[in-house]
């Protein structure tokens, strides 16, 4: 009995690991020029004396059309930490708006990464580096 069992194990870990699983990531990064392109709007205002909340609002049309979800990431010294997924506002139609609140002192830090799902196996990453958006001269 024993031996069946190890017969079965086997062959579901021959099965599971016979598949192909990759998808693939092609990651843009967004500068403003490119953000103004894709039709992007990022703005930000502060949320109290050491916070700042970002929003992004873009429409689901061109490339953005096939929209899969909109990523925040974390790193430190170039170390991944972690990531979420943000939610979704589409109260206006054809419209996504999405937004987070941050430490100030932290935007180096935080990247948004907005998916869009060609095919199964074909995504693209527009990575927008929160730095390069947020004035925060102007929020003071």
């Amino acid at each position: 009995m024993k031996t069946l069992r190890n017969r079965w194990a086997l062959m579901f870990l021959l099965f599971a690991t016979s598949s192909q699983c990759i998808a693939l990531m092609e990651i843009q990064n967004v500068s403003k020029a490119r953000a103004k392109e894709l039709g992007m709007e990022i703005r930000s205002n502060a949320a109290g004396p050491d916070a700042v909340r970002v929003e992004l609002e873009f429409e689901t049309t061109g490339e953005l059309k096939s929209l899969n979800r909109v990523d925040l990431e974390f790193r430190e010294g170039g170390k991944f930490l972690m990531t979420s997924s943000l939610r979704e506002d589409r109260s206006k139609p054809g419209r996504v708006v999405v937004s987070f609140a941050a430490d100030r002192a932290r935007l180096e830090q935080i990247s948004m990464r907005v998916v869009v799902q060609r095919s199964p196996r074909n995504m693209t990453g527009y990575a927008i580096l929160v730095r390069d958006f947020v004035e925060l001269e102007k929020l003071r």
